[in-house]
């Protein structure tokens, strides 16, 4: 009975995701756990999680995903450059708040990181329980 629940909400999940502005979903590939990440390197992928911790540094804003520094599972990057596009500041907009960030996986220093460009990679008005990635084309 579980696992019947736990597919329905993915399923649920995957359209609910589908119909955010900002994610154009084609086809999900999987849900995976977070731990499971490194399998998602080079992928357009949707990761639900809370924003664990965070820091402003000069040029960039980091925001941690899947526990605190350093024991994250994936880092949020967002240059200096692109703070124009967000109307507050990123950490008291995203900072321990469950939120989906959509965006190309890639590694730095060793750790899975989403660089995010634009504030409708973001969506903050979740109520998810399960830590999701999604994958998708």
């Amino acid at each position: 009975m579980k696992t019947f629940l736990l597919i329905c909400s993915f399923i649920i999940s995957s359209y609910s995701l589908k119909a955010q502005d900002g994610i154009a979903v084609d086809h999900v590939v999987g849900h995976w756990n977070l731990k499971d990440i490194p399998k998602a390197v080079g992928k357009e992928v949707v990761i639900v999680d809370s924003v664990y911790d965070g820091r402003a540094f000069e040029n960039h804003t980091l925001l941690n995903i899947g526990g605190k520094y350093p024991d994250q599972i994936v880092s949020v990057f967002i240059a200096k450059k692109d703070y124009k596009n967000f109307i507050d500041d990123i950490l008291k907009l995203y900072l321990h708040k469950k939120i989906s960030v959509n965006g190309k996986l890639s590694i730095f220093n060793d750790k899975a990181q989403i660089v995010v460009t634009d504030p409708k990679q973001f969506n903050s008005h979740l109520n998810y329980k399960q830590k999701v990635l999604n994958v998708i084309f």
